[in-house]
């Protein structure tokens, strides 16, 4: 826990560094030059998404953005249900919509790829929703001729149980973290949410990954671009929405695809790690994720460890040696409680928190979200705190088993 904490502190103090160091150009509402329209290709892969299909397509047609400036490619990956059926409705739009038999969501992509003869390349999953404003903000990013790709902020749209609000502080501290990471040149991912390159970086990288033992080709190429020493951006002031799971059983299904798939990436691109020549990324930021996954395990193994020590200490005095209620009590006392406090640990903790606040903070007035202090939104926040730790320690555990087994990664 000492080990735990120490290197907790030491992060948070980067972390806070960073944002200060970096305060202008991460807090900067880029000027909008309206001569630069470049022009763009939305990809929308989709695989069985007639519940989520129209609002997608709905929402680029809705974008501030010159309608010939922009066209829109629908691959409909093997669906069994009437999301082409839907898409097609949008064809009198100008929408393109393409059938094709089920090979896996890269595959998808790079059928819209080989058509684009446009100067940009986006993927849209197939349930985002994109702010009108978000892709005239996001293309300023390329006005800089190094950045090859760029993705946006995400934010939660379906946002009323608990299970979706606890998610919602996991976006927005991935918000302040991407857009850190990218300040440093160390992003490593760009989310099919909403994510753009340029059509002739990806094309001369090679494309996307068809090969489905990669479930998270998004991942992938982005991993496969900072290899190849490509700048990758983050506009944190583009917004787009997505929809997430809203059952305990689905969030920790995505979370252990997620896990395997950086697993596979990892273990792909390890040339990348602790080599001086991917810089900060290679020598910080990538074995950084490794350990990250190390400490929250063990953690959670150690305050587990502890709850079970207690509940096997009130047994043994309430159950075996009988001792009197008055005697609890007075262990439970304030007094006892502080004497019992390790300050060596309870210290650093304390203010990894406190940092810990101030990047949620900073994630919600950079990006201009709202505070939500309604009593589920706290009540989420606190289980994110006290559950979700061990949530995400579970499923990396999980997903560590799988992939140690050799078993078939599924979406």
């Amino acid at each position: 826990m000492l080990i735990i904490a120490f290197v907790g502190l030491y992060l948070s103090i980067i972390w806070i560094n960073l944002l200060f160091l970096g305060k202008d150009e991460i807090e900067e509402k880029k000027s909008i030059d309206k001569s630069y329209r470049p022009t763009i290709t939305f990809a929308i892969p989709a695989y069985n998404e007639e519940k989520t299909i129209a609002g997608t397509i709905q929402s680029i047609l809705d974008i501030d953005y010159p309608k010939g400036k922009y066209e829109i490619i629908v691959v409909d990956d093997g669906s069994t249900d009437n999301t082409a059926k839907i898409a097609k409705q949008y064809e009198k739009d100008g929408v393109k919509v393409i059938k094709t038999k089920n090979h896996g969501k890269g595959h998808a992509l790079n059928i819209a790829l080989k058509r684009s003869k446009k100067e940009l390349f986006t993927c849209v999953d197939a349930d985002s929703y994109i702010e009108k404003e978000s892709v005239k903000i996001i293309v300023q990013n390329f006005r800089n001729k190094k950045v090859s790709g760029c993705s946006s902020s995400i934010f939660v749209k379906n946002n009323n149980k608990i299970i979706e609000k606890m998610q919602v502080f996991e976006y927005m501290y991935a918000a302040i973290f991407r857009k850190l990471f990218a300040f440093i040149g160390c992003l490593f991912v760009t989310p099919g949410v909403l994510s753009i390159y340029r059509t002739e970086d990806l094309k001369e990288a090679g494309m996307f990954e068809e090969d489905r033992n990669n479930i998270t080709e998004d991942l992938e190429i982005a991993m496969r671009l900072q290899s190849l020493h490509k700048c990758i951006a983050f506009d944190i002031q583009s917004i787009t929405y997505t929809t997430i799971p809203d059952t305990l059983k689905k969030v920790i299904r995505q979370r252990i695809r997620w896990f395997r798939g950086y697993i596979y990436n990892a273990r792909k691109y390890r040339h990348m790690h602790l080599n001086k020549d991917y810089e900060l990324l290679g020598l910080f930021i990538l074995p950084l994720n490794i350990a990250s996954v190390i400490i929250i395990i063990s953690s959670t193994i150690i305050i587990w460890s502890g709850i079970l020590d207690g509940f096997k200490y009130i047994y043994q005095k309430a159950i075996i040696a009988k001792t009197p209620l008055y005697e609890f009590i007075d262990i439970l006392s304030l007094k006892q409680i502080i004497l019992t406090i390790d300050f060596k640990i309870s210290i650093p903790l304390t203010i990894i928190t406190l940092a810990g606040l101030y990047l949620l903070y900073k994630s919600h007035k950079i990006t201009g979200k709202s505070i939500d202090i309604s009593a589920k939104s706290i009540m989420a926040f606190v289980l994110f705190l006290v559950i979700y730790p061990w949530l995400l320690a579970l499923c990396w555990t999980y997903s560590l088993i799988l992939e140690a087994k050799g078993s078939k990664r599924e979406w």
